[in-house]
């Protein structure tokens, strides 16, 4: 997998990010042509083998941008097609006209899922936090809406989403107690079952039940499993670009997950593992990869049965 930013807008200002803290006028005004991009790529799957890994065929191309405000979005999508790379849009939103909407659609062996990045699922809450008019709330329902309807293969592969970015208590200490110095950060209660992050994920989930809501994944009760119990199937945590040695640690043990679990410091696996999204890498007892899911998972039944299939088991 690669990154690349092929732009440097964002048209909100949600209260978690770097852009509504300090703004980059110049950045924003940026578009990198469109040969530089197809030069990048060709690089790239020229050098496949030797400084590419021999599986490449993914990128992402958001950071810190809204890749959907790319002037020339159709013309990547058909480099991509064309090298038979594929993308995941990760987007706030309210760019996914209609017209882009059909767009995704013409080009789903391009893009592989589509996941909003949200911070609330009411209108006040979310005009707060992104520092947007409310009256724009109700036209990212719309669109979010249409996307659905116009977009079953997603739904069915799981790859159509909603990320709800919030806090827990680990942001009172991560980065040196990050979440106080934000002066735009709202109240937020912290209660992981009922708190503000919960209810927002929760008033997703309602609004639009066939969309994959991300939260605290599934793995827990996997791991519960007599079939994990009792090692036949092993799981293995990897945490990639944590701020210290103990946050992934105290986030695990907040969280009930006693599996092993591994840090990793220097940020060396995410060209292996992937950037932005979680992923579950089913491998087999030759250590050959026999599934590989993007994304967080749905529901129970739905790992469990991934289990089940791809290592050909019985929970």
């Amino acid at each position: 997998m690669a990154q690349i930013d092929p732009n440097g807008l964002c048209n909100v200002g949600c209260w978690f990010c770097p852009v509504r803290y300090a703004e980059n006028p110049l950045a924003q005004r940026m578009n990198m042509p469109i040969e530089t991009f197809e030069n990048i790529i060709n690089q790239l799957m020229a050098g496949k083998g030797t400084f590419v890994a021999d599986n490449f065929d993914f990128i992402y191309t958001a950071h810190y941008n809204e890749v959907l405000l790319y002037k020339h979005f159709p013309e990547m999508l058909e480099v991509l097609r064309k090298n038979k790379i594929r993308t995941i849009v990760l987007t706030n939103g309210t760019p996914l006209t209609k017209a882009r909407t059909d767009l995704i659609k013409e080009y789903q062996d391009v893009v592989y899922g589509i996941c909003f990045n949200i911070p609330a699922s009411e209108p006040e809450e979310w005009a707060k936090a992104t520092g947007k008019p409310v009256k724009m709330f109700d036209k990212l329902l719309e669109q979010v809406s249409y996307a659905v309807e116009q977009l079953p293969e997603m739904i069915e592969k799981n790859t159509l989403s909603i990320q709800v970015n919030g806090i827990n208590k680990n942001s009172l200490v991560e980065y040196g107690g990050w979440i106080q110095q934000l002066v735009n950060a709202p109240e937020m209660d912290l209660d992981p079952t009922s708190g503000t992050l919960a209810r927002m994920s929760n008033g997703w989930k309602e609004k639009f039940p066939n969309l994959n809501v991300y939260e605290m994944p599934y793995l827990v009760d996997l791991y519960a499993t007599q079939i994990f119990k009792s090692g036949e199937i092993k799981l293995l945590g990897v945490d990639v670009e944590e701020s210290t040695l103990d946050a992934g640690p105290n986030f695990i043990k907040s969280h009930s997950m006693t599996w092993p679990h591994l840090v990793d410091i220097d940020s060396k696996s995410k060209f292996v593992f992937g950037m932005g999204v979680p992923v579950t890498w089913f491998i087999d007892a030759n250590g050959d990869v026999t599934y590989k899911h993007i994304g967080a998972y749905k529901s129970k039944k739905e790992l469990f049965d991934h289990v089940e299939k791809y290592f050909k088991v019985k929970l």
